[in-house]
């Protein structure tokens, strides 16, 4: 392997607050991802009345997104392999800036899903370049703490911070003001980026233009399914199964091409799948990613569905979660760089606090207040930040410099992919789980019962009380039952699903352990070092 770009040892101020300012810029460009990502999950009703979509046509919105921004994380390293990190950073940063400013400017549909697919494309860009100058720039043995740092706005903004501050935005001004905020943050981001002067590698390769139009076919017909399967009862409907057909089909073909038929224009010119390490990661990042997005799909919507909160404090929520997610990536980073402790020892205390804190929330009841998921939400925040140090330093520390966007850009999509199956089945199953509880429940509600009828009379009895008659009342007192028992389904079928990712740690922690003698012996990371 060649050896990577090592900066030198002993920096000037100057220089010193350079790299800083390029750190910062780069997790500024990492926020602006996080924004654009979850603004409609947040802004959804808000938006739907100011441009009139159907529910259909704003599911649009995220497929196009979603299906640009995995087409990106195999397109992007391209460029940034040929063209520098930096200026592709710049590029997907202003590209990201406009198409966020742009999607106010119109309610029309079509121009709508052109800038979602500008932002998905734009939002891999950065992603994969930022990462890669990080590691190109910051020499091994601050990698720990750059990559934690880097992480806050990779990984801690999306899942606590951005939905927040966007509730906060829906509540008090307009959905517009959310995309508005990527303005003044992309211009500082280039400012920030300004200080980067330095020279990195560069390598010329030939686009493989069939490769990508497989990808685009791929992603675009998979996120769909993803997405929209719940919602047509997946395989029961003629569109979904030719979908995820034509995406299948798409994915061998694109693997028959680059493996066996490609020869000078490749998707990945230079593969990281040789580091037994690295393809660890990237099996264990389908695992993190869906556990990531599935548990920030059920947090915020069991607040919102059970505990009838608002908007701003759903997502105010998590700002404990996040905070904790913030120290731990600190701690864990400073941890790796100070006393050399190897990143796969940090892997198993991040899964072991993640799944506890699941297992916690799977015991909450409709009520439950913000006290009582603090401490469950607090141990997500600390295992997250372990679980996604350790898997980003085994996974790019023994990287070579060629390998290194490439390597980035399919551990993302490995995440992505992870985290939409995450929240596709996890719907899903809450879908099945709630009409199969309140089955169960309705089904002891026996008419004669005398707990049922003494239940009754005294809820009749207070509606009465409020000036209702005698038949006013008893319809009263059923219809209340009726909501107390779907309340009482979504709540043990909110539990069974956070109880579910517990259960996929426990099937996949075997699996990943499995993995790892499978791909070799185990190796253990040099910090201090240089990387090679």
């Amino acid at each position: 392997m060649s050896r990577q770009i090592e900066p030198p040892p002993l920096l000037t101020k100057p220089e010193v607050l350079g790299a800083a300012m390029v750190l910062t810029g780069v997790v500024l460009t990492a926020v602006m991802d996080s924004i654009a990502s979850t603004a409609l999950s947040i802004g959804r009703l808000d938006m739907l009345g100011d441009i009139h979509a159907t529910t259909d046509e704003f599911a649009t919105f995220d497929i196009a997104f979603l299906a640009a921004k995995l087409t990106g994380f195999l397109v992007a390293p391209l460029f940034v392999a040929a063209l520098k990190p930096t200026p592709c950073l710049r590029a997907g940063t202003v590209a990201l800036l406009l198409a966020s400013a742009a999607m106010i400017s119109s309610v029309d549909i079509a121009w709508i899903d052109v800038c979602r697919i500008v932002q998905g494309f734009a939002g891999a860009t950065v992603l994969v370049a930022g990462q890669t100058l990080l590691f190109l720039r910051f020499p091994s043995r601050q990698q720990p703490i750059v990559q934690a740092l880097l992480a806050l706005g990779s990984v801690m903004a999306p899942t606590t911070l951005t939905p927040a501050l966007q509730g906060w935005v829906v509540d008090h001004l307009s959905w517009d003001w959310i995309f508005l905020s990527n303005v003044p943050m992309g211009i500082l981001a280039l400012v920030m980026l300004a200080a980067d002067r330095g020279q990195t590698v560069r390598h010329r390769i030939r686009i493989p233009y069939i490769q990508i139009a497989l990808a685009g076919i791929a992603a675009a017909s998979l996120t769909y399914v993803s997405q929209q399967g719940s919602r047509f009862n997946w395989f029961d409907d003629g569109h979904i199964i030719l979908l995820t057909l034509t995406g299948l089909l798409a994915v061998i073909l694109l693997l028959l091409w680059e493996f066996q038929f490609a020869s000078d224009r490749l998707i990945l010119p230079a593969s990281p799948l040789g580091d037994p390490d690295y393809c660890f990661a990237l099996v264990a990042s389908l695992v993190a990613g869906f556990a990531l997005s599935g548990s920030a799909f059920l947090i915020p919507a069991f607040a919102l569905n059970v505990l009838n909160f608002t908007a701003t404090d759903a997502g105010t929520l998590l700002l404990p979660s996040g905070a904790m997610l913030g120290c731990s990536l600190v701690i864990a980073g400073i941890g790796v760089k100070k006393s050399g402790i190897s990143p796969f020892a940090l892997a198993p205390v991040g899964i072991v606090f993640f799944a506890s804190s699941m297992w916690l929330m799977s015991g909450s009841t409709s009520d439950s207040g913000a006290v009582d998921l603090e401490f469950p939400l607090l141990l997500r925040g600390f295992g997250l930040g372990f679980l996604f140090v350790s898997l980003t330093l085994i996974a790019f520390m023994q990287l070579p410099a060629t390998a290194l966007p490439f390597g980035i850009g399919l551990f993302d999509l490995g995440k992505q992919v992870g985290g939409l199956a995450g929240t596709a089945l996890l719907q899903t199953y809450l879908d099945r789980q709630l009409a199969y509880n309140r089955t169960v429940l309705a089904s002891h509600l026996d008419v004669g019962d005398v707990v049922l009828e003494e239940r009754l009379k005294a809820v009749a009895g207070q509606l009465g009380a409020r000036g209702l008659d005698g038949v006013a009342a008893g319809k009263g007192a059923l219809l209340v039952l009726r909501q107390a028992v779907d309340r009482q389904a979504v709540t043990i079928s909110f539990n069974e699903a956070f109880l579910a990712i517990v259960l996929l740690f426990l099937v996949a922690a075997p699996c990943l352990i499995l993995s790892r003698r499978l791909l070799g012996r185990r190796s253990s990371v040099p910090v201090g070092g240089s990387r090679v």
